[in-house]
């Protein structure tokens, strides 16, 4: 009665580990590269572009998981609330993963949900640094970035999307042999 539809869903302690190790390289990344690059109409996120495609192929346990110690970790690299970030890729990588079923069948909808979860991600982070009073962007900047980051997310994905579910399919079949 209470079963929330994810009883088959387990944390695979290889696939969760590997995917830890790879988001930690992009935060380093997305602080010292992505944020000095001089893009055009803002900077790609790639920390929520890479969590939302790990969480459509792991399912939402993972995502959530994942996103609440890569946001406490993006959290202690920096000088805001601490748990900020936490509390907003914990529910871009819950979200995300919601949709793990369907994005097996399409094209579209890994497109879609990862475009949406780089939007999502940057006006949860406006709206968190809103809320705790110390908001640095105007409400018209926060929807400007956003629609850059789900701009930057859509044209990146295609790309880190093949490479993620090999990699993911890789670790699986490892783990069958172990």
């Amino acid at each position: 009665m209470w079963d929330g539809g994810f009883s088959e869903e387990r944390l695979h302690p290889r696939a969760f580990a590997a995917a830890v190790a790879l988001l930690a390289v992009a935060v380093v990344l997305q602080v010292s590269v992505v944020a000095r690059l001089g893009a055009p109409l803002g900077r790609p996120d790639l920390v929520i572009v890479l969590l939302a495609i790990i969480a459509l192929i792991e399912g939402p346990l993972l995502g959530a998981v994942l996103g609440f110690v890569i946001g406490l970790l993006a959290d202690l690299m920096s000088t805001h609330v601490l748990g900020q970030t936490a509390l907003v890729l914990c529910l871009v990588g819950y979200l995300a993963g919601l949709v793990m079923n369907a994005a097996e069948r399409s094209i579209t909808v890994p497109l879609a949900t990862v475009g949406a979860a780089a939007v999502f991600g940057t006006l949860g982070n406006a709206a968190a640094t809103a809320i705790l009073g110390d908001a640095a962007l105007t409400g018209a900047q926060a929807l400007e970035r956003a629609a850059a980051a789900g701009l930057y997310a859509v044209l990146v994905t295609p790309f880190l999307f093949p490479i993620a579910t090999a990699a993911s399919r890789r670790l699986h079949r490892d783990r069958g042999r172990l």
